[in-house]
């Protein structure tokens, strides 16, 4: 870190009290050059002081007597500003070397743009302002959230965040990663710079010497903490005169729809733990009902994410809040109408949603909405009010065990090392068809022998299943269990899986869809029922979890075209091996005596470390397996 030594304006780069060295190694210590302009000229010179440069960040600078109040990065290692290439933004950083400097224990976040962004040209002071317009001080900010932000920088000015269609910006500015986690600290990179630098006619224009805003009422000031107060809150540096907007409150901030955009940014703030709220409420048409009347009062009742955790299954299961629909009424019917507070609710006092779902109150022995204790006070914003609690309303195991019935798709599956660990899909068709009893005994035994695995991989699929009367009415049923196993057979039963996860509505009349046996299967509806080409579906989507859907058809796709022969020779679909019955003729044959049972006995393995092998049935022809070369 950059550490004060010896007489002042004398800075040295060290990791130690007693040794002066760069993350990198010893390296000598460059004397600042003060007043000197556009400071990026000389960071590729400083690369190994720049290594832990971002520690002059952490600092406080000296102008006028005002202090500049930063956050303490001397956790950051230069490898890495280097390796996710911001090495060069903090390099400008070099402008604050000829100040007095100090040290912030708070949380921080660094918005840093990447080297290729276009560097700033500005007089020192005007560099300081635009650097610690990068910078918040007091909080860890997460944009992985998804919602519209805002939030205030050192350098007072506001930063807005949105998300288009699953791309952030920041002020314009794409955001490459949105969260690097360091010590004590996110960094945010940003393929472009936030702002431009203030002339110094700007900065000087409110005083004669440019001095900083009040930077610890600004870190201190979150929206978690606003009051009933609508003021906006003004700093002025003491000594400097120097008057600057500090962090606005959620409460300053008022606009049609603002009880919404101040609920995103107090809900980013809080250390409570409501991400998965804020991951609903994103995905929420919620906007729409608070927008029809933009002066009214709401009080937004909020779950944590532990009052979430119980309702995720531990490895596999059934999430409620998987249902889009679920997770959207359920959002919508923790916004109550009016501005409720915690000292003014009365025992037995009624509120409405926004869907018009009644909660109560109780008071007795503490504060509860329909049971569920509220977590903690009042949280005012704009137009409203927040308050946590510790449950999520109107969900219990009844509701989601009906939820549950109508909405198998959305359950997540146990992981299958059997038949086809590569294959979920696959292997959890092949079990449920197996389950469901009489009706598929030959689809399961001509399943069981397919080399299907390598063309129906993981999920996301279609299986149009013959039932097995669509077998035994073409005499499949007399076919050995290798019948559909390679070649021709293997095609045919390819033919009746579409790689894409279709529902009944998707199955229009007119509709056609492309199989994996590339051949294209055409849907219509008749009377009531359904079709592909000529087989009607018996059973409309049975899902296998959220893995793909299975239609029960009464007949064999494309058998109308010729089916293979039932002797037809088995052979492996990779086409680099093939089965055969005839032994080649430098293959040695094994004695008859040898290959024979001794008086029809069987013999007893009692070795219990030998490998499991397989045997033949009686009568079975032997067959030799030839590798293609």
């Amino acid at each position: 870190m950059l550490v004060r030594r010896g007489p002042p304006r004398e800075w040295c780069c060290g990791v130690g009290p007693s040794r002066a060295s760069s993350p990198r190694g010893p390296s000598p210590c460059p004397r600042p050059r003060a007043g000197r302009a556009g400071p990026a000229a000389g960071w590729r010179s400083a690369t190994t002081v720049l290594a832990a440069v971002l520690v002059v960040v952490l600092h406080v600078v000296n102008l006028a007597s005002a202090a500049w109040l930063l956050p303490d990065t001397s956790g950051i290692d230069g490898h890495l500003t280097e390796s996710l290439n911001v090495d060069k933004f903090f390099g400008l950083w070099l402008v604050f070397n000829d100040e007095a400097l100090s040290l912030s224990d708070k949380p921080f976040t660094i918005l840093a743009p990447v080297n290729s962004a276009v560097s700033p040209q500005a007089e020192p002071g005007a560099m300081r302002r635009l650097l610690l317009d990068h910078v918040v001080l007091g909080k860890q900010l997460d944009l992985d959230i998804g919602a519209d932000l805002r939030f205030a920088t050192l350098g007072g000015h506001t930063v807005k965040v949105q998300n288009h269609s699953g791309t952030l910006t920041a002020n314009g500015a794409r955001v490459l990663q949105a969260r690097v986690e360091v010590p004590r600290g996110i960094l945010v990179i940003l393929d472009n710079y936030l702002f431009t630098p203030p002339s110094e006619e700007a900065l000087t224009s409110s005083s004669t010497t440019p001095g900083p805003p009040s930077l610890e009422a600004a870190a201190t000031a979150t929206a978690s903490k606003a009051n009933a107060s609508t003021t906006t809150t003004t700093a002025a540096s003491s000594e400097a005169g120097t008057t600057v907007p500090a962090l606005p409150t959620a409460a300053a901030h008022v606009a049609p729809s603002g009880f919404l955009h101040d609920v995103k940014q107090v809900l980013s703030f809080l250390k409570s733990g409501t991400r998965v709220f804020q991951h609903l409420m994103s995905r929420s048409n919620v906007s729409r009902l608070l927008g029809k009347d933009p002066g009214a009062q709401y009080t937004l009742l909020v779950p944590t994410d532990l009052a979430f955790q119980r309702w995720h299954p531990i490895d596999w299961g059934f999430y409620p809040f998987s249902v889009a629909e679920f997770s959207e009424s359920v959002v919508v019917n923790h916004f109550l109408q009016g501005d409720l507070r915690v000292d003014d609710l009365k025992d037995g006092q009624v509120a409405s949603s926004l869907e018009g779902r009644e909660v109560v109150f109780a008071r007795k022995p503490n504060l509860t909405v329909n049971g569920v204790q509220v977590v903690g006070g009042d949280t005012p914003v704009a137009h409203g009010n927040i308050l946590l609690i510790s449950e999520v309303l109107f969900v219990n195991e009844d509701v989601v065990a009906r939820l549950h019935e109508n909405n198998r798709d959305k359950e997540t599956p146990p992981l299958l090392a059997f038949p086809w660990i590569g294959a979920q899909f696959l292997s959890h068709a092949f079990l449920a068809l197996e389950d469901a009893g009489k009706g598929f005994k030959h689809a399961t035994r001509f399943l069981g022998k397919a080399d299907l695995a390598p063309h129906v991989p993981g999920a996301g699929y279609t299986f149009f299943v013959p039932t097995d009367e669509a077998f035994e009415k073409l005499g499949l049923d007399a076919a050995r269990d290798g019948y559909l196993a390679t070649g021709p057979g293997l095609q045919l039963l390819l033919n009746h899986f579409v790689d894409k996860r279709l529902y009944a509505r998707d199955l229009q009349n007119g509709s056609t869809f492309d199989t994996l046996g590339n051949r294209t299967v055409t849907v219509s509806r008749k009377q009531g029922a359904i079709y592909i080409n000529k087989a009607k579906v018996v059973k409309s989507e049975v899902f296998v979890y959220n893995l793909g859907t299975m239609f029960y058809i009464d007949s064999i796709l494309f058998s109308e075209e010729g089916l293979p022969s039932l002797d037809h020779e088995e052979s492996s679909s990779t086409g680099s091996s093939h089965v055969t019955t005839h032994l080649p003729d430098e293959v040695e044959t094994i004695p008859v005596e040898l290959g024979q049972d001794t008086d029809n006995e069987s013999l007893e393995d009692n070795d219990p470390d030998r490998e499991p092998t397989t045997t033949a049935p009686a009568g079975a022809e032997a067959k030799i397996i030839e590798l293609d070369p």
